[in-house]
């Protein structure tokens, strides 16, 4: 009988890329998984902190950074994006992802989507930018307005509906979207962002929208900015 594969602990994980995108959970990093390779972008290591071993969402960047050091491959790593949400308070959110940063003993940006030298080098980018409030969902929700208007006008009549409107806006676009995946994802209605582009499920969110082109802009920059990092 065959033996078992085993599965790599955090720290064992081999880095395989010099570019590193840390973000806040695993919906999250399928996102950018498949906005990655629908783009033709550059081969990117995407990670986020772990429920096992750090705090969740941005309040474990910290911990994931620390972590990062101790995986093979980390001293071929050139920069590290780390991104988040700018929820409803984007300088907040900067300087708390900063104070997080410099905790973890790296140099942290003075500004959004600016890279500070390393090495590694590292940047902050806000989503969906340094100027707009909102989270990766708002992102996801352009793009499905713009693509499936029909689909998307039954979000806002669930919303107007069930009084999720009237909800904080980062949980009003959480559910208008998981409403939007139950309503086009035939496959499997009950998927999320962490499984969505898996098994060939139906196309929920079109990553070629042109919501998503000042982030992929970004992404495609990142040798050119780690290469001018001071």
């Amino acid at each position: 009988m065959a033996s078992p594969a085993l599965s790599l602990t955090i720290d064992q994980e081999p880095i395989q890329s010099p570019r590193v995108i840390l973000c806040e959970g695993s919906g999250d990093k399928n996102v950018f998984q498949a906005l990655l390779a629908a783009r033709n972008l550059p081969n990117f290591y995407v990670t986020h902190p772990r429920e096992v071993t750090d705090p969740g969402g941005r309040t474990g960047f910290t911990s994931r950074l620390r972590g990062l050091r101790l995986q093979p491959g980390f001293d071929d790593v050139t920069g590290i994006i780390v991104v988040t949400d700018s929820d409803d308070d984007p300088n907040g959110s900067f300087q708390q992802v900063r104070t997080l940063i410099h905790e973890a003993g790296y140099r942290a940006p003075n500004q959004p989507s600016v890279y500070v030298a390393g090495p590694p080098a590292v940047c902050v980018r806000l989503v969906p930018n340094a100027n707009q409030v909102g989270q990766l969902e708002t992102l996801c929700l352009s793009a499905i307005q713009g693509t499936w208007p029909n689909q998307y006008q039954c979000s806002e009549d669930y919303a107007q509906c069930t009084g999720v409107q009237n909800w904080q806006r980062n949980k009003k676009e959480k559910a208008k979207l998981r409403a939007l995946i139950a309503h086009i994802c035939r496959t499997d209605p009950n998927t999320s962002l962490s499984h969505l582009w898996h098994d060939g499920r139906e196309e929920v969110v079109p990553l070629g929208h042109a919501a998503f082109n000042d982030l992929v802009a970004f992404l495609g920059g990142f040798d050119a900015a780690v290469a001018h990092a001071v």
